[in-house]
C-alpha cells in the first residue's frame, strides 16, 4: 500500500517544476460532412436573401414611375389673367391677347392675315353676306351690341360696358353682322352674391318686361329662360342659358364676380364654317381678371 501511494505522488506535477512529459489533450475529430452541410445551407440563405433584397431595391423605381404618370387633379384657377392656362397655350401662332379696358376681360384675337383675313376682291359680286373678297378680319374693339338681358335690371342700360370683336371690314356699314363675340357687364355693387341669385332675379325682371304693353323698339316682345345649366369656364363658375326671344332661341353665358355681372354671347348670320369656328375659339379663350 505504501508503494502505491508513493507512486501516485510521483505522477503529480510539482509546483515550480517543468514536467518532463506534458499531458496530451485529446483532439476531437473534425466532422467535414457536417461543416459542408452548414456552409451549403448558409449559402442558400444568403443567396435567396440577396436576390430578394435586389428585387426590393429595384422595385421603387417602377413605383415612382407609376406615380408620375398618374393624372393629378389640376387646381381650380381663379385668376387666369395672372396664371398661365391651357387656353393661352392653345392659341394658334400669331394670335395675341388684347383688351379695351372694359369689363376686366381680354380677347384672343387672330392676326389680320390669311386664313383669318379675307382680302378685298373688287371684282366680286356685291353681296353683304359673301365672306370671300369682303375685306373682313377680326377687328377689336369694334362696334356695340345691345345687351338684351342686362338691360332688364334697373339702370342696366345706363351702367353697361362692353368689349366686342367682330369679323368686319373697316367700312362695314350695312348693319349685317357676320360673327361677333360680345362681353357686356354692369357693376355688381353687392346686388348678387352668386349665380343662383342672379338667375332668380333675372327671371323676375324678364317676367316684368314681358307683362309690359306698348312699343318695345328693336327688342323682342318676350324673353323666356328655357334652360340654365351651371358650368365652369374661363376659371369661373358660370351659367349657360338658352333664352327664347319671341320665336328665336339665343345662347348666353352669365356669371357674377364681386365687381361685375356678365352677359356673354356669340352672334352672327354667316354661313362660313371657318369664320364660325374662329368665333368659337375666341369665345373659348376669353380671359377674365
Amino acid at each position: 500500500m505504501e508503494n502505491q501511494s508513493n507512486t501516485a505522488d510521483q505522477n503529480l506535477p510539482q509546483v515550480g517544476q517543468n514536467p518532463a512529459v506534458q499531458p496530451v489533450v485529446a483532439t476531437p475529430k473534425t466532422n467535414y460532412p457536417m461543416i459542408g452541410g452548414v456552409a451549403l445551407v448558409c449559402s442558400l440563405i444568403f443567396g435567396v436573401g440577396g436576390y430578394y433584397l435586389g428585387k426590393q431595391s429595384s422595385n421603387p423605381q417602377y413605383v415612382n414611375n407609376e406615380v408620375q404618370i398618374n393624372p393629378t387633379a389640376t387646381p381650380y384657377l381663379t385668376n387666369p389673367t395672372n396664371t398661365p392656362t391651357t387656353q393661352i397655350s392653345t392659341l394658334p401662332t400669331g394670335w395675341s391677347y388684347k383688351d379695351n379696358k372694359e369689363c376686366g376681360v381680354k380677347f384672343a384675337i387672330p392676326p389680320k392675315e390669311a386664313p383669318y383675313y379675307y382680302p378685298v376682291d373688287v371684282n366680286r359680286q356685291p353681296s353683304v353676306t359673301n365672306e370671300q373678297g369682303s375685306g373682313r378680319f377680326w377687328d377689336f374693339p369694334r362696334g356695340g351690341v345691345y345687351p338684351n338681358l342686362l338691360t332688364k335690371f334697373p339702370n342696366g342700360y345706363d351702367q353697361h360696358k362692353q368689349a366686342v370683336t367682330m369679323f368686319a371690314s373697316p367700312d362695314e356699314a350695312s348693319g349685317y353682322v357676320s360673327q361677333a363675340v360680345v362681353v357686356s357687364c354692369i357693376p355688381n355693387n353687392g346686388r348678387f352674391a352668386n349665380n343662383t341669385a342672379l338667375i332668380s332675379s333675372l327671371t323676375t325682371e324678364l317676367e316684368k318686361y314681358n307683362s309690359q304693353t306698348g312699343e318695345k323698339g328693336m327688342q323682342a316682345s318676350t324673353y323666356k329662360i328655357n334652360s340654365n345649366t351651371p358650368a365652369t369656364k374661363w376659371g369661373k363658375n358660370v351659367v349657360n342659358l338658352v333664352v327664347s326671344e319671341d320665336t328665336t332661341n339665343v345662347a348666353y353665358t352669365m356669371f357674377v364676380t364681386p365687381q361685375y355681372v356678365y352677359e356673354i354671347k356669340v352672334i352672327g348670320a354667316t354661313s362660313d364654317t371657318f369664320v364660325k369656328d374662329t368665333a368659337k375659339k375666341i369665345f373659348d379663350n376669353l380671359s377674365f381678371q
